[in-house]
């Protein structure tokens, strides 16, 4: 298996690099995350194991567990406290 900046520097076939795709998917991922917290959505994202987390508008974040059939969800634990999540940096932008 390669790493990262030995393949980052690779021209794809619409001219950028996957540097360049990144960071725009970087970029589009935070606007999606300050605009719906500015409407007072909590986002879902998931861990590498699987784990379902709401990053709320405060900067906090909770582990759920989803209900896809009822549409719903359960607050199992807070996993980080206001300005402490994941996403939190982007409240300082």
């Amino acid at each position: 298996m390669c790493e990262y900046t030995e393949i980052e520097n690779i021209k794809l076939s619409n001219g950028k690099t996957i540097k360049e795709v990144n960071e725009e998917v970087r970029k589009e991922v935070e606007r999606i995350y300050l605009e719906g917290w500015a409407k007072g959505i909590s986002i879902p994202f998931k861990d590498e194991k699987g784990n379902i987390y709401l990053a709320n508008p405060d900067g906090s974040e909770d582990l759920v567990e989803f209900n896809r059939n009822e549409r719903s969800y359960k607050v199992i634990s807070r996993v980080a406290q206001a300005g402490h999540g994941k996403y939190a940096y982007l409240l300082n932008k």
